[in-house]
C-alpha cells in the first residue's frame, strides 16, 4: 500500500515500485511459517481378533488409557512383556503428538492384537 502511495506522489517511479513489490513478495514467500498438525490422536483403538473372529474392538479416549497403562497390575505387564509388547514404547508414542495411525501390530497363529491411535 505504502509503495503504491509513494508511485502516485511521484517519490518513486514505476519501475522502482515494480522492483519494491518484487522484492517484498520474495521476502514473504521465503518467510513462510510452516504448517503444524494441531490435530492430535483422540482415541486409542484396540482391536483383537481370535481364530480370525473379531473379540474386542474398542476406543478408548487417550487420557483414560494413558492412566489405564500407568495403574496396569504387575501380572499384566508380565504377560504384555511376555509378548514382547512394550508398554515404555507404547506410552512414548502416545505422548508423541505426530503419531497417529498403527503402534502395535501382532499376528500369532491366527490371532491378531492392534492397537492404534486415531
Amino acid at each position: 500500500m505504502q509503495i503504491l502511495k509513494m508511485l502516485e506522489k511521484g517519490t518513486i517511479d514505476a519501475e522502482e515500485a515494480d522492483k519494491l513489490i518484487s522484492t517484498l513478495e520474495q521476502r514473504d514467500t521465503a518467510f513462510e511459517k510452516p504448517e503444524i498438525n494441531k490435530s492430535r490422536p483422540k482415541y486409542i483403538k484396540i482391536l483383537v481378533e481370535e481364530n480370525g473372529k473379531e473379540k474386542v474392538n474398542i476406543s478408548i479416549p487417550i487420557l483414560l488409557a494413558k492412566t489405564a497403562l500407568k495403574i496396569m497390575p504387575k501380572k499384566a505387564k508380565e504377560q504384555m512383556d511376555e509378548q514382547n509388547v512394550n508398554l515404555d514404547s507404547i506410552l512414548a508414542a502416545i505422548d508423541d503428538d505426530s503419531a497417529k495411525g498403527k503402534i502395535v501390530d501382532i499376528n500369532d497363529d491366527g490371532d491378531h492384537v492392534s492397537i492404534s491411535l486415531e
